[in-house]
C-alpha cells in the first residue's frame, strides 16, 4: 500500500484577479503554495519549503518530497493559509489537507486493481476570512 498526502485548495473568484496581483506563489512560513488560474477559479496546491529552510537541512534535496512536506504541515497552518488567502482574494477560499492510500481492491471480474482503498480529509472553508460552517 502507498500513502500519497497532499494539501490542496481553491479560490473561487475570478481567476483573472490573479493576473491582476501577479503573484503565482504564496508563502506562508517556510511553506510555498503554487497559484494557478483554473477555469473560474484559482487552484491552490503546496509546492515545497523556502530555500532558507531546506539549506539548513542536510541531503534536504533527497531526504523531503512533497508527500513528506504535506504530511508534516499542521492543519492549523492549513487553516491560516486559508484564511489569509481569503481575505487576500475577497472571497471564498477552500483549503484541504489530507491522504489517499492505493492498494489493490477487488473487481466484479475476481481479479484486482490498484486504486485508492482509503482517503482521509481534513477540510476549511472561509469567505472573506470569515469560517464557514
Amino acid at each position: 500500500m502507498d500513502y500519497e498526502y497532499s494539501v490542496m485548495g481553491s479560490i473561487f473568484c475570478n481567476a483573472d484577479t490573479l493576473t491582476a496581483s501577479a503573484d503565482s506563489e504564496f508563502t506562508y512560513k517556510s511553506y510555498i503554495f503554487a497559484l494557478r488560474k483554473l477555469n473560474n477559479r484559482i487552484s491552490v496546491s503546496l509546492r515545497g519549503l523556502t530555500s532558507s529552510i531546506t539549506d539548513s537541512i542536510p541531503d534536504a534535496a533527497s531526504a523531503i518530497n512533497i508527500s513528506t512536506i504535506c504530511q508534516s504541515i499542521p492543519e492549523a497552518d492549513v487553516t491560516e493559509v486559508c484564511k489569509l488567502l481569503s481575505e487576500k482574494f475577497a472571497c471564498t477560499a477552500s483549503m484541504r489537507k489530507g491522504y489517499e492510500v492505493y492498494g489493490n481492491a477487488n473487481v466484479f471480474n475476481g481479479g484486482s486493481d490498484y486504486e485508492v482503498i482509503e482517503e482521509k480529509w481534513f477540510t476549511v472553508e472561509f469567505d472573506n476570512g470569515i469560517p464557514k460552517s
